[in-house]
């Protein structure tokens, strides 16, 4: 890849920092621009049995190495968001995690140039579809997709996208014929997204016009993928190739309007707007889920279709799964579960009382029944620290 170097793992060393991102055979952010590299960052990479990572920035080594083992696994993993896993969240960790697995090993076959048999991703196809259609709580997804971040970023992202849309079609009354093929649309759609160069995807200034039209290649890469390398039906390829497709023709790559996007890709049009709002790039913090959901209602007016995301917003309401909010007894709260019926009054539990202290086993309001009491506003998590 023109203007980046490749180190082997075996030439990293604690103390490391880059000026530029560094990235994964997968163009997948394995280490920040200016994060210095500590002992359990490297072990985690060499667990993954990477063997070398791409950068276009420069190695810096710093005067003390950063503190390693637990403690710096304690300060590098912890949570910009706080969510709250309960046990039926935390029950399908291991089924995200093996989803996760399966379409990164994927991915990284079709980056190499290696052949893929279809029936590797629909296999994780049926299983989503399976595990979430059998499951009647769908809060528990939307607050896997929440606490899941840290990775890959091009895998995470296509997974939690399809749980969203899986999650949606069935909102929708979607079959499970039609549900698989949903599934099967979002775990490919972005897939053309390896197909162009890190330096680009990595880059954290603004892109220029020449760049931004080669990342506007990538549902056409897409399109190709699954149609031709991977024999998979028109329909699905269409998701890939669609994708970045509005309703009022200002999308691309054809600047198709309303009905011609076809509606599994107007579908995967809105979770993904969501699901990357959501996320940490490297260029940007991501948004809290209520700034994110405010986004894609406003957005999508005028460029996505506003029936399905009735739909969408009556699955996650105006205040998602995992937002912060206050309260008008002065209490703040994390949202632990949506109302289809009342968007605008979800079920709450409190974390911190009226004079800000924290709580740990606070009490859980149905606020949809509390006439008392009332959302006053969202708060982003640093708003939340520095409550007092």
């Amino acid at each position: 890849m023109a203007g980046m170097k490749r180190i082997r793992i075996d030439e990293l060393k604690v103390g490391m920092k880059f000026t530029k991102s560094v990235f994964d055979a997968h163009m997948n952010i394995v280490l920040p621009a200016g994060k210095v590299l500590d002992k359990f960052t490297l072990n985690q990479l060499k667990s993954r049995n990477i063997e070398f990572v791409d950068t276009a920035g420069e190695v810096i080594m710093v005067d003390e190495a950063p503190v390693s083992g637990f403690a710096a696994a304690e300060k590098e993993i912890k949570p910009k968001k706080t969510i709250i896993v309960n046990k039926e969240t935390a029950k399908y960790i291991d089924f995200y995690k093996d989803c996760l697995t399966a379409i990164g090993k994927i991915y990284r076959k079709i980056l190499s140039g290696e052949s893929v048999d279809a029936e590797e991703v629909q296999q994780v196809a049926s299983k989503i579809v399976n595990t979430i259609t059998t499951e009647q709580n769908p809060n528990n997804f939307i607050n896997l997709v929440n606490i899941a971040g840290k990775g890959e970023y091009l895998v995470n992202h296509v997974i939690n996208a399809t749980i969203l849309a899986v999650l949606l079609g069935k909102k929708l009354g979607y079959s499970t014929v039609k549900l698989f093929n949903l599934a099967l649309a979002g775990l490919l759609y972005d897939v053309g997204m390896v197909k162009i160069p890190a330096i680009i995807v990595e880059k954290e200034s603004q892109l220029s016009a020449e760049e931004f039209n080669i990342i506007k290649t990538h549902p056409i890469y897409s399109y190709q993928i699954i149609a031709k390398d991977l024999g998979l039906p028109i329909e699905i390829a269409r998701v890939g190739l669609e994708h970045h497709e509005r309703f009022d023709g200002s999308g691309y790559p054809r600047k198709l309007i309303g009905n011609e996007i076809s509606e599994l890709s107007r579908i995967i049009a809105i979770v993904d707007t969501y699901e990357a709002l959501i996320k940490d790039r490297a260029y940007r913090e991501g948004k809290n889920n209520y700034e994110a959901m405010k986004t894609v209602l406003g957005e999508g007016s005028k460029k996505m279709d506003t029936e399905i995301l009735k739909f969408f917003l009556s699955m996650m309401s105006i205040y998602p799964v995992g937002s912060f909010v206050e309260l008008s007894n002065g209490c703040i709260a994390q949202v632990i579960s949506s109302d289809p019926v009342s968007p605008f009054f979800p079920t709450v539990k409190i974390i911190k009382d009226e004079f800000k202290e924290n709580v740990s086993d606070g009490e859980v309001i149905r606020l949809s029944r509390r006439k008392d009491i009332y959302i006053v506003r969202s708060l982003s998590l640093k708003e939340i620290k520095n409550a007092r």
